[in-house]
């Protein structure tokens, strides 16, 4: 593959018009040399670990079945599904109501005796005789399927808006995460996310598995996603390798990543309680802390920021790892930017750099629409694509199973997304994309329940529809941004769709409703993106712009020219 690439000539000048091709460049280094291999297995790690933190709650707060405790047959079988359970618990009743024993009202101490006795065997004080119909009463206590839960340990059975309040905490403060990794990306470096935000979840979530209750637990839940989270990864993997395969080299991480996502649901099923859990996927991300020695900084921020010796140092890195010899012209392009920064600092000439403040970015009315679109598009996106996996432990079937189904049906859609992004160009695959997934879900919500694994059949083609697209749109708004400000504008973007990951997290309970009413819903709701990717721009052809000029111009038809340099 490097060697095809290097056949192909490109213009002598990049975007930036001053004799520097860093695409040429790219292109001659590989997409996947050994550098670009490990790269993508140390990413692969850290991200995996990510996305089991970021679905951790929906094990852990899982729904747990549960019952009134009965003081009056409890002696007599106290397991959950005791069988006295069908008459002291009318099948009518509400979970949070038990029927009403009967009340002695006679002055008849006799009587008293014969019915309340405590000599009497506890047999004769649970019969179906002792329960008034139709008269419920509060439960004062209940008793649990399981105790793997923070349900049950935390006794939230009868507060179901305490279980679901910790998906929404958990998705609001990945609105603030994602603000702040943002500015932080395109300030300071993506390697400082890469490194810092997996730390910081790992420590947050070792010290939840140890809170003792419940609001402790929302709290460092709110500051695990918060401080932790952000999409460094698909940054760095989009400027990593040139503008023909910045597609398949982010499907790939993608796809390996989910294999890690995949895996959560197999560590839920065979580690139930929720503290070991927490620990089993917490505690590998500290790995992460070695990173500092193993990931280099992207090579377009160091550009961007003009660290260009330190670019130079990283592009001849990945020459010597990958065994490539450098073209003669990208050796000159090389060996010229370091000599302009060395006269620029001999003479005290500040260097020249576009490193424009976010504000004076959005003076672009242009950017300023393309963000508005994206961000009403991630609404929409997310809403689906998390709703859909939040779901899935509600569905018919194993729910770990069900989990690991939903994150596994990302490998074949990535191959798809692949093939296709690059083929079709961004617009298309996106619009049929979420037409197909409106279909196959609101299909799922009027199949009868008979054959429920129909219905699970169409969910999984809905929820791969929406993952191909929840990707591809992430492509796309990484892709419409100048380098010097792409995170900060994703993630700008990206926080209006988190709004929509937080409604998703109280998907389940429309199932109270109606059957099916959260497919349903999902259906609605992906027109949405359907209709709104036909207003950005198609970006498969150009190369990631720089500049806001060069982000404006995406609007244009672009040429389609060739991004390699000549081994001459």
């Amino acid at each position: 593959m490097c060697q095809l690439e290097t056949k192909r000539k490109m213009p002598e000048e990049g975007s930036g018009g001053d004799g520097f091709n860093l695409d040429g460049i790219l292109s001659e280094l590989g997409s996947f040399g050994k550098y670009q291999l490990l790269l993508l297995l140390l990413l692969a790690f850290r991200d995996s670990f990510l996305s089991m933190c970021n679905f951790n709650y929906i094990f852990t707060a899982a729904e747990v079945s549960f019952r009134c405790r009965v003081p009056e047959c409890e002696l007599l079988d106290n397991r959950y599904n005791a069988s006295w359970t069908s008459f002291a618990l009318d099948n009518e009743t509400e979970v949070c109501h038990r029927l009403a024993p009967y009340t002695v009202a006679s002055n008849d101490v006799s009587v008293l005796k014969q019915q309340w006795n405590a000599t009497n065997s506890i047999a004769e004080r649970c019969k179906a005789d002792y329960f008034v119909r139709g008269e419920i009463i509060p439960c004062e206590n209940v008793v649990y399927e399981d105790y793997n839960s923070i349900v049950a340990e935390f006794d939230l059975g009868c507060q179901p808006w305490k279980r679901t309040l910790i998906g929404t905490v958990h998705n609001l403060g990945l609105v603030v995460s994602f603000i702040l990794s943002g500015f932080i990306s395109d300030r300071y470096g993506r390697k400082v996310i890469i490194v810092g935000t997996p730390l910081m979840v790992g420590m947050a979530g070792l010290l939840k598995s140890f809170a003792t209750d419940y609001w402790t637990l929302l709290v460092l839940e709110f500051l695990e996603t918060a401080l932790g989270y952000g999409n460094a990864s698909m940054i760095l993997s989009l400027e990593t390798v040139s503008q023909n395969s910045r597609v398949v080299y982010s499907c790939i991480l993608d796809f390996l990543s989910s294999f890690g996502g995949a895996f959560f649901g197999l560590i839920a099923w065979k580690v139930p309680y929720w503290r070991y859990m927490m620990r089993a996927i917490y505690a590998p991300l500290l790995v992460v802390v070695f990173y500092i020695f193993l990931v280099d900084e992207g090579v377009r921020w160091l550009l961007a920021h003009n660290r260009r010796d330190e670019a130079v140092r990283v592009l001849n890195k990945v020459a010597k790892i990958n065994k490539i010899t450098l073209s003669n012209k990208a050796k000159a392009m090389l060996e010229k930017i370091s000599d302009d920064r060395s006269k620029a600092e001999g003479a005290g000439q500040p260097l020249p750099s576009e490193t424009p403040q976010i504000l004076s970015v959005l003076r672009s009315r242009k950017i300023v629409m393309r963000m508005v679109l994206i961000a009403a598009c991630f609404f929409c996106c997310m809403f689906v694509y998390n709703g859909a996996i939040i779901n899935s432990a509600s569905i018919s079937g194993n729910k770990y199973l069900n989990f690991s189904a939903m994150m596994l049906v990302a490998v074949p859609t990535r191959m798809v997304t692949a093939l296709t992004l690059t083929k079709f160009g961004r617009k298309a695959p996106i619009c049929v994309a979420y037409c197909l997934c409106a279909l196959f879900f609101m299909t799922s919500a009027f199949i009868p329940k008979s054959i429920g694994w129909a219905s699970i059949l169409f969910y999984l083609a809905g929820k791969m529809c929406s993952s191909y697209g929840n990707f591809s749109v992430h492509v796309v708004a990484m892709e419409v941004f100048p380098t010097t400000s792409r995170n900060s504008l994703t993630n700008i973007a990206t926080t209006v769709g988190r709004l929509g990951s937080v409604l998703a997290s109280q998907a389940p309970l429309l199932e109270k409703y109606m059957s099916g009413l959260p497919s349903m819903v999902f259906a609605v709701v992906a027109l949405g993106p359907a209709v709104l990717a036909l207003l950005l721009p198609d970006t498969s052809r150009s190369a990631l712009p720089d500049r806001v000029v060069d982000a404006e111009r995406l609007d244009d038809d672009p040429p389609d020219t060739d991004t390699r340099l000549s081994n001459s």
